[in-house]
């Protein structure tokens, strides 16, 4: 869940404003005829710099191929389409 009020039992917390502005957003998706939307969200910013700096993670192996899907959008400006393929998300041009 997403929701605003800065608290959190498993879901993402965030500021009233930010919030609204995912609401706004997915509001004029749905109702200009989108059937869905994608919120995309990353644990940092995944350039080189960050990930030197977080290679000592747990986590980091995971975070790896999350960076995929992160370049896919920075060099592309647009949301990949996302599956999991054998524990590992899987990122590809949706318009392929």
């Amino acid at each position: 869940m997403v929701h605003e009020n800065r608290v959190s039992a498993g879901c993402f917390a965030m500021t009233d404003p930010l919030i609204e502005e995912i609401y706004t957003i997915a509001d004029q998706a749905l109702n200009g005829g989108q059937p869905f939307f994608r919120v995309h969200i990353f644990p940092f910013r995944m350039n080189r710099a960050n990930m030197r700096r977080h290679e000592r993670s747990a986590h980091y192996t995971f975070w790896e191929n999350l960076r995929e899907g992160y370049a896919f959008f920075e060099n592309t400006r647009r949301p990949p389409d996302v599956t999991v393929e054998g524990m590992r998300y899987v990122f590809r041009d949706d318009d392929l």
